[in-house]
């Protein structure tokens, strides 16, 4: 009985120490921007969306993109054989491939202090990593 706590300890030691390496933060490219300027953010996103004015004497300013893409739909003609009336004949074949549509968006904020200067970033969305490339 007590190898089997003891497997148990060991397995319950190793789910929580695997699971907390993913908690850890990864660095993300637009962390260059924290202690850069609101001016130069604002010159490199374009106007904001929205900005939200602080207690502090600062404010949140956030962008919000999104767009949608559509992938296929493709026409080809092909030639097939078919027998008609018992004779081999060549025939055009139309298809068309399924057309998919893929959408994209990322709402991205960034604090800025009362001097203009970024102090972090918050980022939602499946097409962060091209904001501000």
């Amino acid at each position: 009985m007590p190898n089997r706590r003891l497997l148990a300890v060991m397995l319950i030691m190793a789910t929580t120490a695997g699971c907390a390496r993913w908690d850890r933060r990864e660095p993300h490219r637009l962390d260059a921007w924290i202690g850069g300027s609101e001016r130069r953010l604002v010159l490199a996103a374009g106007a904001p969306d929205a900005v939200h004015d602080l207690m502090s004497g600062g404010r949140i300013l956030t962008w919000r993109r999104s767009y949608s893409e559509q992938q296929g739909g493709e026409v080809t003609t092909v030639t097939e054989t078919r027998i008609v009336d018992g004779q081999t004949v060549l025939v055009p074949v139309t298809r068309q491939e399924p057309t998919f549509e893929f959408h994209y968006e990322c709402t991205a904020s960034f604090e800025i202090d009362a001097e203009g200067i970024v102090r972090g970033h918050k980022m939602s969305g499946n097409d962060c990593d091209s904001f501000l490339k």
